[in-house]
């Protein structure tokens, strides 16, 4: 904030910009800001003022974004992930880059069943009768269908119905972050002309995706029509742990079920964390299961280091973050590492993977339909 005072953007430089990519923007700072200004927004102003292939890595990022105006083609990186991770995953050494970015494609990552939650329409088989609108995320729809299976299963039976529209485009996170606003309003538009067209509530089941969704007004902030649109799309929106509570989701069930339980670490996604407190049942759901015993970390929630496109533009800082994460919390001894956020999920896997642990990591919805199944 003080070299864009100092310095403004006219006189950037390789190393200027480098220091505007060393950011997360998991919103710590805004969330504790005493004169309340919004350091993300800020950066990602000046980020939008840099060539979309400038700083470090920056090719890979733009790959990326690519890669998400199209999320329909990480269905065939998925493919060639598990094909990699099988053939190559053992025998690459151990401290390998591309061992730790095969691992977020291990079997128990992508799919542990084969039947898809996705027709051809791009609806899942219907569950009940109250039309619920469902934004499963590129990832959950394309590269880790697991957890979309699992959410569908755990609304089983709830009444709903679920309806997920295949038009459906990135949220935009990756875009934004970038400080390619035009890109993000792009898929904004898609999305709120998708979602508007359904009726009732609209259920998000990735962090990441649920807040920048609930974003919306403030990404169409003085564009009349589009704001007012953005506004009612925004204030449909309900994130999975919360609706499963709302529900009777985590069971509410006695809490002396069982003997031996579950050793879990739930760790909070920093886009719900700082930017919408309270947005957030997961642990309230895993405590009722009456058959998981929640880790806490002494000093409380941590970053891991994912940040959308962060650990790809500083891979050396999102290891350092992530690295020491992971040995803190494996001194939980915990069998379980579970969120909501799919970025977080992958950095978890890697983490692991660097350590050779083999500690599970299961996105929420996946872990609370594993231990309904054993009831």
């Amino acid at each position: 904030m003080h070299l864009l005072e100092a310095m403004g953007l006219a006189d950037s430089s390789p190393v200027f910009i480098n220091i505007f990519s060393a950011c997360l923007l998991c919103g710590a700072c805004t969330a504790v800001c005493p004169r309340q200004i919004d350091v993300c927004r800020e950066l990602v102003a000046a980020r939008a003022t840099f060539s979309s292939l400038a700083g470090p890595h920056a090719y890979e990022k733009f790959l990326a974004r690519k890669l998400l105006e199209h999320p329909a083609s990480l269905k065939g990186l998925r493919i060639l992930g598990r094909a990699g991770e099988k053939l190559l995953g053992s025998r690459l050494p151990k401290d390998s880059g591309l061992r730790l970015r095969l691992a977020q494609f291990s079997e128990e990552m992508v799919c542990s069943s084969s039947a898809s939650p996705f027709s051809k329409q791009g609806l899942s088989v219907p569950v009940g009768g109250k039309p619920l609108v469902w934004f499963p995320g590129c990832t959950a729809r394309y590269l880790l269908p697991d957890i979309a299976s699992s959410c569908r299963s755990l609304l089983a039976g709830s009444g709903f119905s679920l309806v997920s529209p295949e038009e459906l485009a990135c949220c935009g996170l990756a875009a934004w972050a970038a400080g390619d606003v035009e890109g993000a309003r792009k898929s904004g538009r898609r999305n709120i002309q998708i979602l508007e067209a359904q009726e009732g509530a609209i259920l998000v089941s990735c962090a990441s995706c649920f807040a920048h969704l609930g974003s919306y007004p403030q990404l169409f902030a003085g564009l009349g029509e589009w704001q007012q649109r953005a506004e009612k799309v925004a204030g449909r929106l309900v994130e999975l742990s919360v609706f499963l509570a709302g529900q009777g989701g985590g069971g509410a069930r006695d809490t002396e079920l069982a003997a031996e339980k579950l050793r879990v670490f739930y760790h909070d996604p920093c886009h719900l964390r700082h930017g919408l407190p309270g947005a957030d049942r997961a642990r309230q759901l895993l405590r009722e299961s009456g058959r998981i015993e929640v880790l806490e970390l002494p000093g409380g929630p941590r970053c891991c280091g994912q940040g959308g496109l962060f650990h790809l533009a500083q891979p050396e800082i999102s290891a350092s973050i992530r690295d020491q994460l992971v040995t803190d919390v494996l001194a939980l001894r915990p069998e379980v590492i579970t969120s909501t956020c799919s970025g977080c999920l992958m950095q978890w896997q890697q983490g692991l993977a660097a350590t050779g642990s083999r500690v599970k990591v299961l996105h929420l919805a996946q872990l609370l339909q594993q231990v309904m199944a054993r009831e």
